[in-house]
């Protein structure tokens, strides 16, 4: 028998049916714990009744509370059940967004702030080696693009390398955990690229970046960044436009 889930923020006889419904679950009470719908130190449903409103196993809850309790969201106590935790310092980071295009724009809007500091600070404080690794990177993503491929892994890796050229490691952790939404972003957009053929546009947004940070110029690599990103939001926009 198939078991739905229903999306308590849509239609009540509108379901989404997962394969992971312990996950689904997860998220729906996450995200009414941060919303304040369950307050902290609240008592969450019972195992019974959270089956009953989403139509799952108790399997299925007891996975969903276990995922809760380990991201440090609700404690249990025995014999008297699952509850949210009183402080909620721990509440995990997670970006999330309904409408795909809206989600793209706000990872760019979190990457201008992000890169262009970022970009600044390799002008700054990169190695003679991390600066010649961002400039192999980039050519390995302008000769990929060239031979037809999306260059979508190499455009990464330039990336990844700005961040490592900082010599701050909470922007080369924060690059990590930003990468799923990162690669995300950076395929929509390629394909707006790639049918406009604008490759050459790209590829001279990353040449001037290289190039302000090869010169040390903290102001011009910052600038640099902020143009390339921004021009990739007007590609991105002029794609959802189609």
């Amino acid at each position: 028998m198939t078991v739905k889930l229903y999306h308590m923020q849509m239609s009540q006889t509108q379901m989404i049916r997962s394969p992971a419904l312990s996950d689904q679950l997860h998220t729906l009470l996450s995200q009414r714990i941060a919303g304040g719908e369950m307050p902290a130190g609240s008592r969450l449903p019972s195992e019974a009744q959270l089956v009953d409103e989403f139509g799952v196993s108790r399997t299925v809850v007891r996975e969903a509370i276990a995922r809760l309790r380990s991201d440090g969201l609700v404690t249990t106590r025995a014999g008297l059940g699952a509850f949210v935790a009183d402080s909620l310092r721990t509440l995990p980071f997670r970006l999330t967004g309904r409408d795909q295009h809206l989600n793209v724009r706000e990872v760019f809007e979190l990457r201008l702030g992000l890169e262009a500091e970022a970009a600044a600070l390799a002008a700054e404080r990169g190695t003679p080696a991390q600066i010649a690794a961002i400039a192999a990177a980039k050519e390995s993503m302008a000769v990929a693009m060239q031979a037809g491929a999306d260059g979508v892994e190499e455009d990464f890796q330039f990336h990844r390398a700005i961040a490592e050229a900082t010599n701050n490691s909470i922007y080369r952790s924060f690059l990590s955990f930003l990468e799923p939404h990162l690669r995300e972003q950076m395929q929509t957009t390629r394909t707006y690229t790639l049918r406009a053929q604008r490759v050459g546009d790209v590829e001279r947004e990353h040449a001037e970046l290289v190039a302000a940070i090869r010169s040390r110029d903290p102001l011009r690599a910052r600038e640099a960044a902020r143009a390339h990103l921004r021009a990739g939001m007007e590609r991105q926009d002029q794609l959802a436009a189609q």
